[in-house]
């Protein structure tokens, strides 16, 4: 006879296949849910893809390309809107870097394309984002030119600050005022602050008198409003004696010419190629507002200051040109310093090529001085030796000597 289970058998096999009967359900369960969930990633991704992934033909971002460097070269407005040049400026300037062969073109990129991508951004501290608008090219793309561009303008550096001649500039011996008196001052040196990113760490060193984050810069101008020596990278709260003393150390330091001299603020000390004005004596130009000089100081001050804004109006130009050197950048500290100095460069070849520009004007009238700069002088109380026993008495007397003079 079969072997027929017995109650307590049947009761277990019941068991079982309910348990089986369950894991099936939620095993399709299960499998439902996935299969609506990749359902619903794939939908996603296809709307992400067209959205974000999928890019424009290569054609049409070709002649948006065309488009964008012809723009900037169809008329001086357009070229000096974009770029504060104007379009023979701008082809002489790329024209320097073929000749050198510090840029190439390259497949998708001429070396006009590269180089207004640059102008532009260092002219109104665009982002590579912002920039992708115009230029139509990726981000990576962008900062791959701008830092080559960047680089190239470096390694001419030489080439567009030079350093001082000797001879007297022609604004001075065209001026009754100053000639002959400042018949050997080949320039004028003065320091301003630039805004630097820098770390957490450091910012109490780079916290300037002006209470923001800073670097100092030293600079020697002429009379042309161009920068013959530019020294960057100091901390804003170190002060512009300090930074002078410690540049004539180096052996890339001011051109010093024998006989020649420099005009330079209270903050520096008096020495033999740097004439200073009379300590606690009327300086600024405003001071002289509505009288004469009454003394010989005085009237060697008021001289003194109207020839050495020169280098005041200079800043004044490149800070109003460049907006990236208004801001706090977005560059590490390094590449911060070289993006001030290719600026540098850059105003010297504008001022070359472009000498009647109206950034000029500009710049003059926010002061309301024409010409006259009115700026900061020492303190009364700072005393004007210099520091380490280098003051010497023939800045001194050659001082007295022109106040005779005058």
């Amino acid at each position: 006879m079969p072997h027929r289970p017995t109650r307590k058998r049947k009761k277990e096999l019941m068991r079982r296949d309910e348990l089986n009967r369950r894991n099936n359900k939620l095993v399709e369960r299960a499998v439902a849910l996935l299969m609506a969930g990749a359902a619903a990633m794939l939908v996603l991704c296809k709307e992400y893809c067209k959205k974000y992934l999928v890019s424009a033909p290569y054609e049409s971002n070709y002649f948006t390309r065309c488009t964008f460097i012809t723009h900037v070269i169809d008329s001086d407005e357009h070229c000096h809107n974009l770029l504060w040049m104007n379009v023979s400026c701008f082809r002489q300037f790329v024209e320097i870097f073929k000749r050198a062969g510090t840029l190439e073109d390259t497949i998708y990129c001429k070396v006009e394309e590269q180089v207004a991508i640059f102008l532009h951004i260092v002219a109104y501290n665009q982002r590579v984002r912002t920039s992708r608008a115009c230029a139509r090219y990726s981000g990576a793309t962008i900062s791959t030119y701008f830092n080559k561009v960047l680089k190239a303008i470096l390694s001419m550096q030489d080439f567009f600050i030079k350093p001082p001649t000797g001879e007297t500039p022609s604004q001075i011996e065209e001026n009754l005022r100053w000639m002959p008196y400042f018949k050997d001052c080949i320039g004028a040196i003065d320091g301003t602050y630039i805004r630097i990113k820098v770390p957490i760490e450091e910012k109490p060193s780079y916290f300037c008198r002006n209470h923001f984050i800073a670097q100092n810069i030293l600079a020697v101008g002429d009379f042309d409003l161009k920068f013959k020596y530019v020294l960057a990278g100091w901390e804003g709260s170190a002060s512009d004696s300090r930074v002078l003393v410690d540049e004539l150390t180096r052996a890339n330091k001011i051109p010093l010419i024998p006989g020649k001299f420099y005009l330079a603020d209270g903050g520096y000390p008096l020495l033999q190629h740097f004439i200073t004005p009379h300590c606690k004596i009327a300086y600024h130009l405003n001071e002289f507002r509505g009288r004469r000089p009454r003394i010989s100081n005085e009237l060697f001050n008021h001289r003194h200051s109207s020839c050495r804004n020169v280098i005041e109006r200079t800043f004044g130009i490149l800070k109003k040109r460049f907006n990236i050197l208004n801001e706090e950048p977005m560059y590490n500290f390094e590449k911060q310093i070289d993006i001030f100095l290719a600026c540098c460069c850059i105003h010297n070849h504008i001022r070359r090529f472009m000498p009647n520009d109206s950034m000029v004007e500009a710049v003059d009238c926010t002061t309301n001085r024409g010409a006259y700069w009115v700026f900061w002088c020492m303190s009364p109380g700072y005393n004007n030796s210099a520091p380490g026993g280098v003051h010497s008495r023939y800045p001194d007397a050659l001082r007295i000597r022109l106040c005779s003079k005058n």
